[in-house]
C-alpha cells in the first residue's frame, strides 16, 4: 500500500462499490491486513491516522480476524486490549456507530480469549467504568 489515501479509497470501494469485480479487487488487495500478523501494527496506524470510517472499519475487522484466528502472544493481546480501551475512551464519541460497535466487539473478543490467561483481562469492567466516569465528569462540566 503506497499511501493512506489509497488505502482509504480501496476501503471505500470495498464497503460501498456496486461493482462486484471492483469490490473483489479491493477485498483481495486488503486481505493482507487480516491474514498476516505483521500487519497488526499497520492496523493500529490506520486507526490512529485514517479519516474515513471505512478505513477504521477495515482495521477493526482485520484485528478481529487476527485475534480470532491466530495464537497471538499474551503481551500482544494485552497491548491490543489496552490500546482499544484508550482508543475508545479518547475517540469513541466521535466515531460512526458501526465503527464503535466493531471496536467493542474486538475488545470483547480479546478479553474473552485472554480471560483465563491473565487477570488483567478481567479488569475490563473496572477499566471501562473508570473512563466512563471520567467522560460523565467532563460532560457534567459542560452543563
Amino acid at each position: 500500500m503506497e499511501s493512506l489515501a489509497q488505502l482509504e479509497a480501496l476501503c471505500e470501494r470495498l464497503y460501498n462499490s456496486q461493482d462486484s469485480a471492483e469490490r473483489a479487487h479491493a477485498e483481495n488487495t486488503l486481505k493482507c491486513f487480516s491474514v498476516n500478523t505483521d500487519y497488526i501494527s499497520q492496523c493500529q496506524y490506520i486507526l490512529d491516522n485514517a479519516l474515513t470510517p471505512y478505513a477504521l472499519m477495515l482495521a477493526s475487522s482485520s484485528l478481529l480476524k487476527q485475534v480470532t484466528e491466530h495464537s497471538l502472544s499474551l503481551q500482544l493481546r494485552l497491548d491490543i486490549r489496552n490500546y482499544l480501551i484508550n482508543y475508545l475512551a479518547s475517540r469513541g464519541p466521535e466515531l460512526q456507530p458501526f465503527v464503535t460497535a466493531s471496536l467493542i466487539q474486538l475488545l470483547c473478543r480479546v478479553t474473552k480469549f485472554g480471560w483465563f490467561d491473565d487477570d488483567r483481562f478481567r479488569d475490563l469492567v473496572k477499566d471501562t467504568t473508570n473512563f466512563l466516569s471520567q467522560l460523565l465528569t467532563v460532560q457534567d462540566s459542560y452543563v
